[in-house]
């Protein structure tokens, strides 16, 4: 299926990005303390053993914070691309004509959702989440989205389970998902079609 150019995020939305801003400053502040001790340890307590422990910490943290800023450069929506083009090859792997109910399984800050809503005019798309802390996304910000691209009648978005679809069979003509396997943990984390673990 050829797909519409589309570029979100044109009208001032706010989708996030992959590495998340918490792990980001997280790795900052570690580095920064680490640096801290690092210094405290040589100047002040004249330990030199801890200053080498230290710095090697500070020296694989700012490798670390290196290649976060790496990488969510290359998630950024307007930015490096990588999600548009992430997005665009699920979509065009997807056997849907464009009719019907379509939902995404883990639709984060709704792009993928969305972007499903633009490429085809006619469906029905529903997006759930269990939106954790860690990424700082969740259902008005999906919600906002929706409305500043234009499709907000057209896209719902609702706190759901991954394990467990509160939704009766038959409710959907495809189901879309990306970037959700990682955040599956222990015995839930199992494949839907060989009950293998995730990856298989």
């Amino acid at each position: 299926m050829k797909q519409p150019e589309i570029r979100l995020g044109t009208h001032g939305e706010d989708y996030g990005n992959w590495m998340s801003t918490p792990v980001f400053c997280m790795v900052g502040a570690l580095l920064a303390l680490s640096a801290v001790l690092a210094a405290l340890s040589f100047v002040v307590f004249h330990i030199a053993a801890l200053g080498v422990l230290f710095s090697v910490a500070a020296a694989a943290l700012l490798a670390l914070l290196v290649w976060i800023t790496w990488i969510r450069k290359q998630y950024a929506f307007g930015g490096g691309g990588m999600m548009e083009r992430v997005h665009k090859v699920v979509l065009s792997h997807l056997d849907f004509d464009g009719q019907g109910q379509l939902l995404e399984v883990g639709c984060g800050s709704g792009a993928l959702s969305i972007r499903a809503a633009l490429t085809w005019p006619d469906a029905q798309v529903t997006g759930v989440d269990y939106w954790g802390a860690a990424y700082g996304y969740g259902q008005a910000m999906c919600e906002k989205n929706a409305g500043s691209e234009g499709v907000a009648a057209r896209c719902r978005f609702q706190h759901g389970d991954a394990n467990k679809l509160d939704f009766p069979d038959g409710s959907f003509d495809a189901v879309i998902s990306n970037y959700v396997c990682h955040n599956i943990m222990g015995a839930d984390r199992r494949g839907p079609c060989c009950g293998r673990p995730c990856g298989c």
